[in-house]
């Protein structure tokens, strides 16, 4: 059983290297800034460089961070990792789903943020967005993911103007409200 997963992960490694994903990387796109109770964590984030990549090569990320995400994510398309001096980020395509997984400089989980459409939405949760405003459209939903706790950030619009809603333990709140300009 070792030398076989001992083989299976050698092979892993391998195909990591034929597709260049130990040359060194660096990242220019910013991190979004989502509201509610994860600012924290994303500001003091931005303040510590991860605006601001430094290039490096994937042997220096932290093994435990590395070998968390193989294990979860080993059908990940086009991994691509950012290390700031606070840990590191893998931003990666997974069933067309855009995520990104924040790993704190000893290689543990802080938070996972998955991009999608309605489409890909819980069904309670859009049904709860939906029932309370029936006539926005929904065109982006966050879903974050901390500690087993999962809270969504979801953007909805209509003709004039577009809202930013956060759902959190069931509750629902409108965390921004934006007119839109003609």
């Amino acid at each position: 059983m070792n030398s076989r997963y001992f083989t299976c992960l050698a092979c892993v490694a391998f195909a990591w290297l034929i597709t260049g994903c130990f040359l060194p990387t660096t990242v220019n796109d910013k991190p979004r800034n989502f509201a509610g109770a994860h600012d924290k964590i994303i500001s003091d984030m931005r303040e510590q460089g991860l605006s601001k990549p430094t290039p490096f090569y994937l042997n220096e990320i932290n093994s435990k961070a590395m070998r968390s995400f193989i294990s979860s994510y080993w059908d990940a398309t086009n991994p691509k990792w950012v290390k700031y001096p606070g840990g590191y980020v893998v931003s990666f395509l997974r069933d067309s789903i855009p995520h990104k997984i924040y790993y704190t400089r000893t290689g543990d989980h802080q938070f996972t943020i998955r991009q999608y459409s309605v489409e890909n939405m819980p069904q309670e949760i859009r049904h709860m967005v939906e029932s309370s405003f029936y006539d926005y459209s929904i065109f982006q939903v966050n879903e974050l993911t901390t500690m087993n706790k999962t809270s969504y950030e979801i953007k909805i619009e209509v003709k004039n103007s577009f809202k930013e809603i956060r759902i959190e333990n069931g509750k629902m709140a409108v965390s921004n409200d934006f007119i839109k300009s003609n």
